[in-house]
């Protein structure tokens, strides 16, 4: 629906520094991921327009993780300006609650995907958002929106939350490489996407990191 049927089951954290090496990793991966993910850090030195010519140029489905976190009024703005640019998928906390949620995805209608964060993947996302990320997961099935965050640094967790929502949710799961997160153990956990950054696009070869995250899945 907004994002197409996992092939690699890698979602690009696109966090790189500028415009210059957002290009420079694209052009050796985009043929071997399902999905690009942005940031705040790129879109506040670049701005939103970098969005629209990467999907143009690449056709990959587009996540903003936004992590969408405030009242209806100003979380709806998000959601209109992130349209304008072909976002397909747009990563809200779920602690905005149901009401906020609903507005979002009335707003969104068919063309933007909502996913609910439901924990953050450092240590600090243990000591928080674990309290209520099983809430926040119900949350998602009672609003029916696209899908969850889940810590892709604790595939156990993965796999908990993946039950709840039910198999027809789309999960995708955040903290994969440099994190110490598994690509592997949380795609089996339960994830579509696994989303990778810097252990991508900081590697000597980029294109090389994608070949061997895949290779990894394959052999499993």
């Amino acid at each position: 629906m907004f994002l197409d049927k996992p092939e690699s089951h890698i979602m690009l954290a696109l966090d790189t520094p500028n415009r210059k090496r957002s290009f420079e990793v694209l052009d050796e991966t985009y043929d071997l991921i399902d999905a690009v993910k942005f940031n705040y850090p790129l879109i506040l030195k670049e701005g939103l327009e970098i969005i629209r010519e990467i999907k143009e140029r690449y056709k990959l489905k587009v996540v903003a993780d936004f992590k969408v976190a405030d009242v209806p009024v100003t979380n709806n703005r998000i959601i209109e300006l992130v349209k304008e640019v072909g976002v397909d998928v747009v990563m809200v906390h779920g602690f905005i609650g149901s009401d906020a949620l609903l507005e979002l995805k009335d707003i969104a209608s068919n063309e933007i995907g909502i996913i609910i964060v439901t924990e953050l993947t450092h240590p600090g996302g243990l000591e928080f958002t674990r309290n209520y990320s099983e809430k926040f997961a119900e949350l998602c099935a009672f609003v029916d929106v696209y899908g969850i965050q889940a810590p892709g640094t604790r595939p156990d967790q993965v796999k908990k939350l993946r039950e709840i929502v039910g198999p027809d949710k789309v999960i995708v799961s955040c903290g994969v490489g440099a994190q110490g997160g598994s690509f592997a153990d949380a795609v089996d956990a339960g994830a579509d996407f696994a989303i990778i950054g810097r252990a991508i696009y900081d590697a000597p070869s980029p294109r090389e990191a994608v070949i061997n995250f895949r290779k990894v899945k394959v052999e499993q």
